[in-house]
C-alpha cells in the first residue's frame, strides 16, 4: 500500500522531471530562437520555444503545488484512518502509464516519446478533475480554500496541456524544416 503511493508520487515527480529534462535538452541544443512575446490579443507574433517550455515548467510546478496543498487539506479534514488515499492510488487511472522515475530514465526516452507522454497523462486528467470539481462542490460542510484548489487545479491543467501541445507542434515543425 504505502509502495504503491510511493510509486505514484514518484510516477508524478517524473512527468514534472521529464517537462524540466525536455524544455532543457532543447534550450541546450539551441533548437530555440528568439521571437517576441506576444502582445495581449495579438494573434501573429510567436513565443520563442525557450519560453514555452519555461512556461510549462512554471504551470506544472504551480499545479504541483496547489495538488500538494488540496492533498493535505483532504487527508487532515476526511482521510486520516480511513484508508481512501491508498485507495486512490492503487486505482488511479493513470497508473498503466510508464514514467520516468529519474533524470537518468527520461535521458534514455526520445524526446517525441517524452512529449507524447507528457500529453498522455495531461489529457488523462481532464475527466477526473471535472469530476473532482463536481463533487467537491456537492460537499456542503467543504472549505471554500478546497473547492477553489480544485477549481484552479482543473483550470491550470487545460491551460498546461494547450501549452504542451504548442510546444509538441513546434517541435514537429522543427523536426520537418530540419
Amino acid at each position: 500500500m504505502v509502495s504503491s503511493m510511493t510509486n505514484r508520487k514518484t510516477s508524478l515527480k517524473g512527468l514534472f522531471l521529464a517537462t524540466v529534462l525536455l524544455a532543457n535538452m532543447f534550450l541546450s541544443r539551441k533548437c530555440v530562437t528568439s521571437s517576441p512575446i506576444c502582445p495581449n490579443g495579438s494573434d501573429n507574433c510567436q513565443v520563442s520555444l525557450g519560453d514555452l517550455f519555461d512556461r510549462a515548467v512554471k504551470l506544472s510546478h504551480y499545479i504541483h503545488s496547489l495538488s500538494a496543498e488540496i492533498f493535505n487539506e483532504f487527508d487532515e479534514r476526511y482521510a486520516q484512518g480511513r484508508g481512501f488515499i491508498a485507495k486512490a492510488v492503487n486505482s488511479c487511472h493513470t497508473s498503466s502509464l510508464t514514467t520516468p522515475e529519474d533524470k537518468e530514465q527520461a535521458q534514455q526516452i526520445h524526446h517525441e516519446d517524452l512529449l507524447n507522454l507528457v500529453l498522455s497523462v495531461l489529457r488523462s486528467w481532464n475527466d477526473p478533475l471535472l469530476h473532482l470539481v463536481s463533487e467537491v462542490e456537492r460537499i456542503k460542510e467543504a472549505p471554500d480554500t478546497i473547492l477553489w484548489k480544485a477549481m484552479e487545479i482543473e483550470e491550470q491543467n487545460k491551460r498546461l496541456l494547450e501549452g504542451m501541445e504548442r510546444i509538441v507542434g513546434r517541435v514537429s515543425q522543427k523536426r520537418i524544416i530540419l
